[in-house]
């Protein structure tokens, strides 16, 4: 439960024709309002969608109890292979490697 927990954390990828769940984040993360949150995966699940990625690094910068954010990168070639997707790794550059 709650008491046993430092962070709070949720899995988010952007499939096609199912979108994320960014309300379902949204409403996770307030429901912890004293604990750390993270992103233990996100991801895009085959597709090249630079905006879900600045939508995350908006995400990022408007919720300050966030400490966690690890992209599922798997293995070259893999449905969620950031480097076949050149306009989302452009977007990744951009917006998400800055962070640190």
């Amino acid at each position: 439960g709650n008491a046993y927990v430092d962070i709070v954390a949720d899995d988010l990828y952007d499939i096609a024709g199912h979108g994320a769940t960014w309300a379902a984040a949204q409403k996770l993360y307030d429901s912890h309002k004293s604990k750390q949150f993270g992103f233990g995966e996100w991801g895009l699940w085959g597709i090249d969608d630079p905006a879900f990625v600045k939508t995350m690094a908006s995400w990022v910068h408007t919720h300050k109890r966030l400490v966690l954010l690890a992209y599922f990168n798997s293995k070259a070639g893999s449905t969620w292979d950031l480097k076949s997707k050149p306009k989302s790794a452009a977007a990744y550059r951009k917006y998400i490697s800055p962070l640190g």
